[in-house]
């Protein structure tokens, strides 16, 4: 019974210390939450976007051809939004990107 107590502490152990992650690259901190963020943001879009397409599918006073063009124009419109989104996030980005290593490639011998 020891053995067993034992063998399942050390299973914990070792299962708990391989579950940490290293949030940290060259003693800089991973810009985690700015990815988050964009994907948060992103989600938002489409729930936003699905829900608009929703009600124009419910729409009874629209028929086949003008609830096809709305749905369209919707779903390029949620295209354009997080294309938006997404260059505003590469714009704010740079901060959180090392460019020395890249700029020392550069160098002219």
């Amino acid at each position: 019974m020891k053995k067993i107590f034992t063998l399942l502490f050390a299973v914990g152990i070792v299962g708990i210390a391989s579950a940490q992650s290293s949030r940290f690259d060259n003693h800089k901190q991973d810009n985690g939450y700015a990815v988050n963020k964009r994907h948060f943001d992103v989600q938002k879009i489409n729930r936003d976007y699905d829900y608009k397409i929703v009600v124009v599918k419910r729409d009874r006073h629209l028929n086949f051809f003008e609830k096809a063009k709305q749905i369209r124009f919707l779903e390029n419109q949620r295209t354009i939004e997080c294309n938006r989104a997404q260059y505003s996030f590469d714009q704010h980005d740079d901060k959180y990107t090392d460019h020395r290593f890249a700029d020392n490639n550069k160098r002219k011998w």
